[in-house]
């Protein structure tokens, strides 16, 4: 098969950026290693939807995100885009998502090649040839004029022998993973403050001695799900490599069964729950931080919390620096910074205290953004090739603010505009004229 633009990944990134490139009139491939799109939205059910808020009266990521959630709202399964963008998180039916952003990318002419997993790359002198995939037809081997790595795990850049970095300097330690569930047949009147409350206070002992591996005392909420009786929540956490096949596996096995057990506990011990069931299960553990690119710019604290601005911005991103504890712990511990109040032994408040973010040095300006330049984007050494979503060129406490969805939608529709300047340019990525690139972006209704 061959195509001007392949994407590899079809999760909120590689949505995004197949659509921006195919809607510019490049004729494009999305490969997934799914049957449907939408990744952690999807697979993960992660919700709500972050990273777009500003303010009420604009937001900080339009493109690929404002149609996906108009185009969600006509079927029933979003509030329109008009009041989302105005809410913190923008929650969503994840089911309507896998249909809605499929149809959107069918109307921009995007082809796609399901059930593939990338396996394998050819390069030649920093130009990826083809790559090839393994599915049901055995291995295909796809040639490309421009990729896009959206896997999230920078797969693509690995394997084409990028270089990268992973976790956090001092041990290579990444954010830990999560799993979102959905519980049904709730009734939610019964849910008074009162029984919140009560619930909370039994959920809080569970947690301090062990009993549970939650790191909120939580009753879920409209993330992934806007129906009625239905709740999604993300309370959970696994220390893990997932780019490690047995520590994912691990991993997956362990998220199900402490999300059995949380159910159980809400079923047996909360009115309101005594009807309920689980009705989803991720197909896939939320991951948050894995392998970065080495981009010709990799973002830093410094840039997120004092809101810099690039010449070269292709998105914007509002949201903060949130390190999920590497160690996978829940006790006396929430989020990754100096302050935390473990009572465990930890290298990185023992030995490396400085290194860590301050409670109140966390995120951007009020009122404010940050950059993504394309320059993180753009794989050292690489010619025809650009990254987008949270494998982006970026440390790791930068990472813990750009792994939000709306803003790797912002990044693929980026990449996607950034490949087709490219190609119409005749250029490769290193030297794209990226006030060209803007004005795609621009076109597509995008933000920078």
């Amino acid at each position: 098969m061959k195509s001007d633009i392949v994407v590899v990944g079809g999760g909120p990134a590689g949505m995004a950026a197949a659509w921006a490139a195919a809607r510019s009139g490049a004729e494009t491939l999305l490969i997934e290693r799914y049957g449907f799109c939408g990744g952690m939205a999807t697979t993960g059910i992660i919700g709500s939807i972050l990273g777009h808020y500003l303010n009420e009266k604009e937001p900080a990521v339009a493109g690929f995100l404002k149609v996906l959630v108009e185009k969600m709202a006509e079927l029933g399964g979003c509030e329109r885009w008009e009041v989302a963008f105005r809410k913190y998180g923008i929650s969503f039916d994840s089911e309507i998502l896998k249909y809605a952003a499929e149809q959107l990318l069918c109307d921009a002419g995007v082809k796609f090649l399901y059930h593939s997993y990338f396996s394998k790359a050819k390069v030649n002198s920093g130009s990826i040839d083809s790559i090839e995939v393994v599915n049901k037809s055995g291995t295909m081997n796809i040639e490309g004029k421009f990729f896009i790595d959206a896997t999230g795990d920078a797969d693509l850049s690995c394997f084409a022998g990028f270089e990268y970095t992973k976790g956090r300097p001092q041990d290579g330690k990444t954010e830990s993973m999560g799993c979102i569930f959905k519980i049904a047949g709730i009734d939610e009147e019964k849910l008074t403050e009162q029984t919140v409350n009560e619930a909370r206070v039994k959920l809080s002992k569970l947690r301090s001695s062990g009993e549970l591996k939650i790191f909120n005392e939580g009753l879920g909420g409209k993330g992934s799900t806007i129906r009625k009786g239905e709740r999604s929540f993300n309370m959970t956490r696994y220390a893990g490599d997932a780019t490690n096949a047995i520590e994912l596996t691990n991993a997956e096995i362990f998220l199900r069964k402490e999300t059995f057990k949380i159910y159980k506990f809400f079923k047996e011990n909360v009115p309101g729950f005594e009807n309920s069931y689980i009705s989803a299960f991720n197909i896939n553990a939320g991951v948050r931080e894995t392998r970065q690119i080495k981009g010709l710019y990799t973002l830093t604290e410094q840039d997120v919390i004092e809101g810099r601005k690039t010449d070269d911005s292709v998105a914007k991103c509002t949201y903060w620096i949130d390190i999920h504890c590497p160690f996978g712990r829940t006790i006396n511990t929430h989020l990754c910074y100096k302050e935390c109040q473990t009572s465990e032994y930890c290298v990185m408040l023992d030995k490396y205290r400085d290194y860590l973010p301050s409670k109140d040095k966390l995120y951007p300006p009020d009122n404010d953004w940050f950059s993504i330049p394309a320059r993180c984007l753009i794989p050292e050494r690489a010619k025809n090739l650009l990254v987008a979503g949270r494998c982006i060129s970026a440390d790791h406490k930068a990472m813990g603010a750009i792994r939000v969805m709306a803003t790797c939608m912002a990044t693929g529709d980026a990449a996607g505009a950034i490949a087709v300047t490219c190609l119409n340019e005749k250029c490769n990525v290193q030297s794209v004229p990226v006030k060209k690139a803007q004005k795609i972006i621009e076109q597509l209704g995008g933000l920078f």
